[in-house]
């Protein structure tokens, strides 16, 4: 499992390429293991990282293929991390209100590793959508949340922060 973390630690890390080439690495090993011993929670936990390395490069298509099609097969924990990447992967598509859907869909993990995800996806979705009033108040909210479980320069502060700014900062009459 210890390679399974550092596919999450480097998707965290915004190391996308790396990532995408590790969870490739722990696929094919597994699927050499798979007659030897039960892989699926490792296979499972590997696709839910390798579809948020996709998202990261902007292949969207491929990531929301992963997500939808292990979703059904999985844990809550893992759900949960496949569920985040299908509103992301629907957001990158520009298809908002399948995201905001998704979004909304399920109760979001209130665990600290997951701290702004739900909120990030709501807000970016609300965002492409037109309504920018929601979708300030979902950024606020995530940075919110961000700020008080994740350190200040974690990637996803970052995020939460980017996205708040950029929707300020842009003139609705322009």
């Amino acid at each position: 499992m210890p390679r399974a973390n550092r596919v999450a630690a480097l998707v965290e890390q915004r190391r996308y390429t790396e990532a995408e080439v590790e969870a490739d690495g722990i696929l094919r090993a597994a699927t050499r293991l798979a007659h030897l011993t039960k892989v699926w929670e490792i296979e499972l936990s590997t696709l839910a990282n390798l579809a948020a390395a996709l998202c990261g490069q902007g292949r969207y298509e491929e990531a929301e293929a992963i997500a939808r099609g292990n979703l059904p097969h999985a844990d809550a924990d893992t759900a949960a991390v496949l569920q985040r990447v299908l509103v992301r992967s629907l957001n990158g598509r520009g298809r908002h209100e399948e995201a905001l859907a998704e979004a909304r869909r399920l109760t979001p993990d209130r665990v600290r590793a997951a701290s702004g995800t739900w909120d990030i996806g709501a807000a970016t979705a609300l965002y492409g959508l037109g309504r920018r009033t929601e979708a300030e108040t979902a950024a606020q909210q995530a940075l919110n949340t961000c700020e008080q479980f994740l350190h200040p320069i974690h990637p996803r502060t970052q995020e939460a922060r980017t996205l708040l700014s950029r929707m300020t900062a842009e003139d609705p009459l322009a």
